[in-house]
């Protein structure tokens, strides 16, 4: 769920869903959350949603829009970012940023000793603060040392970290990675994962399992505290001398270049269950093998979002050359990812595919807008130079880092099946992959929002005339475009008919307050 949180201003406590995308922000009734506050514009800014990623826009506010301090015009935002418009703060919180957990269970901005520093969106049941507990602590580099030791274990260890190496997705690590965890302590009860920011100073929810009762997490502030300042693993055990029940718990670092980069917390509710030793050492030797594999797809994670910062910028300041079709390059994304997930893509693919199909038109920033403008037909020669924008695209793509993964899409989705497309006349499959599908993305979307001098088409309608021309476009391609038509993927979630800040298909739900 992603959704803003009013932490300070005449809305203090609420919480707003954002449910469509793009959504606005400001003062006035018909943007995705409304704002009352008479120092905020009327829109003031909007946020955008690129797969997995969201990024920010002001929208020429007249006192700017500022995040985590910072005035920006564009940004990617992440779970817990503080975002000021006039004199209201709002909360940005995010699927990543989030851990989905029963509804019993007390949410809020987690503040621990202030000599710590640290803040986040960190879920904390009602009970944890009261139930006293014995703390422990133990030396994780110690503990990795000793299973070196265990020859079985050392299997174990070896094993599990070679289904890591092999992962390239974030989530899913984290995923595999607590289910190695659990089977590493067989009587654990569930397991949560915490990346740190030392930047920022946030620890943030990432990623859960709940190997036997899906229950509320009962999580320490102190013992968060202890494990960050002292880098140690932090055993907790109820004292029978104050109460009869509880949890064991325990959080391990994971640490990288001798900083830490994430906590897992695990939980064994029956009482007489322990943690034990062998089970810690080894545990705590696959998070020391884990720890670069995380920390490379935590930079990946991050360059990811500059890149497309990046790009996102360049797209913005193509589109503002005509107003008319903004909002194409998304669209034909989202067309693409509709398509990629009909041909059963992974995951890999379908990122360098969004990349790729998010930029097929940068090198329109090469063409003169009166030809770009232009309401009627071009002329042969004003043709021959709109030709070249995919080509211009391909250079300006060919300086990005693997560049060579995401630039077909850019350079070759004129191009046709028959051989009558540009820029190199290609044909059949000698056209690269992703330009045959961005090709069917762009033409998709270039009948259904309506270029000037060829007028609207209903969606039913361009399926029927793309299939009419089917010797141009690549047949197993064209065959997943109408079976994600037939299921309704293909909706618009833009419509040139309807700017980005007047949209009528606007769905926001308010929430209940924050306790």
């Amino acid at each position: 769920m992603t959704f803003l949180a009013v932490e300070r201003g005449k809305e203090a406590g609420k919480r707003y869903e954002l449910q469509v995308f793009p959504a606005t922000i400001g003062r006035d009734p018909k943007n995705v959350v409304v704002i009352a506050d008479g120092e905020a514009s009327r829109y003031h800014f909007r946020i955008k949603q690129r797969g997995r990623l969201y990024i920010l826009e002001d929208l020429e506010s007249r006192n700017g829009t500022y995040v985590n301090g910072d005035r920006v015009i564009n940004t990617t935002l992440k779970g817990g970012d503080k975002i000021l418009l006039g004199s209201t703060e709002l909360i940005f919180f995010a699927p990543d940023s989030e851990i989905t957990i029963p509804t019993d269970f007390l949410s809020f901005d987690m503040q621990i000793d202030e000599k710590a520093g640290i803040k986040g969106p960190i879920g904390i049941s009602e009970i944890a603060s009261s139930t006293p507990f014995i703390a422990n602590r133990l030396d994780p580099a110690v503990l990795a040392n000793n299973v070196m030791s265990n020859e079985s274990t050392i299997k174990q260890v070896f094993n599990y970290h070679s289904n890591l190496m092999v992962i390239r997705d974030l989530n899913e690590m984290c995923s595999t990675l607590l289910k190695s965890i659990g089977k590493m302590i067989p009587n654990s009860s569930r397991a949560a994962l915490f990346i740190w920011s030392e930047k920022s100073r946030q620890l943030l929810p990432f990623a859960k399992k709940d190997f036997q009762l899906s229950i509320p997490f009962q999580l320490s502030q102190r013992a968060f505290e202890d494990c960050l300042s002292r880098k140690q693993v932090v055993l907790l055990e109820p004292d029978t001398r104050t109460t009869q029940s509880g949890r064991n718990r325990a959080i391990m670092p994971i640490t990288h270049n001798d900083s830490i980069i994430a906590l897992i917390h695990v939980e064994i509710d029956n009482p007489r269950h322990k943690f034990r030793s062998a089970e810690l050492e080894a545990a705590q030797a696959l998070l020391f093998r884990a720890s670069p594999i995380m920390e490379s797809l935590l930079l990946r994670r991050e360059i990811d979002s500059w890149l497309v910062g990046i790009m996102d910028t360049i797209i913005a300041t193509v589109e503002a050359k005509d107003t008319y079709t903004r909002g194409h390059s998304e669209r034909v994304a989202n067309y693409c990812m509709a398509i990629a997930d009909e041909l059963k893509l992974n995951k890999e693919i379908k990122r360098l595919l969004m990349i790729s199909a998010l930029c097929h038109d940068i090198g329109k920033i090469g063409i003169p807008d009166s030809i770009l403008k232009k309401a009627s037909l071009l002329s042969a020669e004003e043709y021959a130079e709109m030709k070249l924008h995919p080509t211009i695209g391909a250079s300006i793509i060919s300086h990005l880092p693997n560049a060579q993964r995401i630039i077909s899409g850019v350079k070759y989705h004129h191009e046709k099946w028959d051989g009558t497309g540009y820029p190199d006349g290609l044909a059949g499959e000698d056209i690269p992959f992703f330009g045959r599908i961005v090709a069917l993305g762009d033409v998709y979307d270039a009948m259904i929002s309506g270029r000037s001098y060829s007028g609207f088409v209903n969606e039913d309608d361009a399926i029927e005339r793309i299939h009419e021309e089917r010797e141009l476009f690549d047949p197993e391609i064209l065959r997943a475009l109408i079976r994600a038509h037939e299921k309704g993927t293909l909706t618009q979630k833009t419509s040139t008919q309807n700017n980005a800040l007047a949209e009528e298909s606007r769905v926001v739900t308010e929430i209940t307050k924050i306790k």
